[in-house]
């Protein structure tokens, strides 16, 4: 089903991939029938080898590009992971991800230079192949497609991890292929005008989707590695110009520092950028805002904002506003503070999706006016078979996200996680809030925050944040945040800490791992 409607949409496809080597900062094209070709040879390749499903690490080639649908002809189940972060010891690295690619029933990995060596020596018993030798553009004989066997998943992927311990979400082809033709129908993608422009990891949900909604639909599309955009952000600008990209994805934080720093930008135009989504966490107005009217003067039309919800259970997305929607928002009115909280309205469901909202023990009696506050659950075409080695998810069955939020006429309102929910004094605050003011603090690193409650048994009950911090004055800076926080939020902090930049646990693709912050400071603190 997947495989066959990504062959179609390859072979049919007149536009190309367009893919960026890091190295030389030169795009290279190609054309969509040639990726297919080259994936036809990475499952010839694998129906040589042994079964089980794939694994891919390394940077994103057109081979890599290929390795993804070459999986899928070959009717296997695919993993892919990151490589190494900056400071990883390689060989520890190795051995991680050898185990974590075992641990999932992955047999054969391919990858790139300088990864492969360290897969292939440590010892995993895995086949490591060459991807940039195996996916080659020739092919003399025609191949037959390979049936997915019953019950295969098309992609075992991990999730975000911020709240707990990563699992593995199983999603079958169908799944996958119904949320990616949902977004696309939902975005009105048309392969005639739009070109999609995107650096995002596809080891995430956000950036695997994003390629695959371009594939389907035979769009153009700009591929640049992760590495690319972290060395310089302000290149993604020079590459929407570049590309006159139409669609484009980022998380949250991305759009905010190009916002704040908006006076090192030239040179650009941004007029053909009509949808730029906005997810994989919490969207800051303010911050995503200020991108709006910064960029404004380089074409952007503010409507193309595009605030969305999404998670890996659901394959991906879940939520988005239609194109030409632009950034709304609802706005929350503390009343002990006068002070007011807007949050980013999020959208409507995606074609094959639904969502409730439905009452926990932390929010029985929480109202936004006449909207209830509770706990987000959603179901439909695109969920997840179950966590792999966890019992099945039921097909029809409503999934607890461990979201909180509400709905508007306009659509989903998030407010945060039930799990990082702080309770003081018998108040609720989400930390996002909290953070969003923290941040405000001179020497405080936007983005690197992190608000948490102490346990209901704790001697000392109450708020603690912790920041990375650069700066002169740090007795200063925690005096204002201190005040800062208690005049926005109605709550004194029992805590500031300040740590050196880098210092807070994320998660692979960058999310900040509150709970893991909350247990480091509660055994420093025991």
């Amino acid at each position: 089903m997947l495989a066959t409607a990504l062959s179609r949409a390859m072979t049919d496809s007149t536009n190309d991939l367009v893919v960026l080597d890091r190295a030389s900062g030169q795009w290279a094209r190609h054309p969509w029938q040639e990726v297919h070709t080259r994936a036809e040879n990475i499952a010839a390749r694998l129906l040589d080898g042994p079964g089980g499903a794939v694994g891919l690490v390394g940077e994103p080639t057109v081979e890599f590009v290929a390795a993804i649908q070459g999986a899928w002809l070959a009717g296997r189940a695919l993993s892919i992971l990151p490589g190494p972060i900056r400071g990883a010891e390689e060989s520890q690295w190795a051995r991680a991800t050898a185990e974590r690619f075992a641990g999932i029933g992955v047999t054969q990995v391919f990858s790139l230079e300088p990864h492969l060596n360290l897969l292939r020596d440590n010892g995993s018993g895995l086949t490591v192949h060459d991807v940039a030798s195996v996916g080659h553009a020739q092919r003399s004989a025609t191949f037959a497609r390979q049936e997915t066997p019953e019950g295969t998943p098309a992609v075992l992927q991990g999730t975000a991890g911020s709240t707990g311990t990563p699992r593995t979400a199983m999603l079958s082809p169908e799944a996958v292929q119904n949320n990616v033709t949902g977004l696309w129908q939902h975005v009105r993608v048309d392969s005639a005008e739009d070109v999609g422009c995107t650096w995002l990891p596809l080891y995430h949900d956000m950036g695997l989707t994003f390629l695959l909604t371009s594939v389907l639909a035979g769009a153009e599309t700009w591929l640049a590695p992760t590495a690319a955009f972290a060395a310089s952000p302000f290149r993604w600008l020079s590459w929407l110009s570049e590309s006159r990209a139409t669609i484009t994805a980022a998380p949250n934080f991305a759009y905010s520092v190009l916002g704040k720093y908006a006076r090192r930008v030239s040179d650009v135009d941004l007029g053909a950028l009509r949808f730029a989504l906005n997810g994989g966490e919490p969207v800051d107005c303010a911050g995503f805002d200020l991108f709006l009217t910064e960029m404004a003067r380089f074409g952007l039309d503010p409507h193309a904002a595009a605030p969305s919800y999404g998670l890996a259970e659901s394959t991906c997305a879940v939520t988005a506003p239609r194109p030409g929607t632009g950034l709304e928002f609802d706005e929350i009115v503390d009343p002990t503070t006068d002070s007011v909280s807007r949050h980013a309205v999020l959208g409507k469901t995606i074609p094959g999706m639904e969502l409730r909202i439905s009452p926990t023990e932390h929010t029985q009696s929480s109202r936004h006016g006449s909207a209830e506050i509770g706990e987000v659950e959603i179901r439909g075409t695109s969920m997840m078979s179950g966590y792999l080695g966890q019992a099945a998810q039921v097909p029809g069955e409503w999934f607890r996200t461990g979201d909180l939020g509400y709905l508007t006429d306009a659509g989903l309102v998030v407010c945060g996680r039930i799990k990082e929910l702080i309770t003081v004094a018998g108040r609720n605050l989400f930390p996002s809030e909290v953070e969003r003011v923290a941040a405000q603090v001179r020497g405080v690193r936007d983005g690197a925050v992190v608000a948490v409650g102490t346990d209901g048994d704790s001697a000392r009950q109450g708020l603690i944040v912790a920041a990375e911090f650069r700066g002169p004055d740090e007795a200063g800076a925690r005096a204002d945040l201190v005040q800062r926080v208690a005049s926005q939020c109605g709550v004194v902090p029992a805590e500031v800490v300040f740590l050196a930049p880098g210092s807070l646990p994320r998660t692979s693709s960058g999310k900040l791992r509150r709970l893991e912050v909350r247990q480091n400071l509660q055994a420093v603190r025991a």
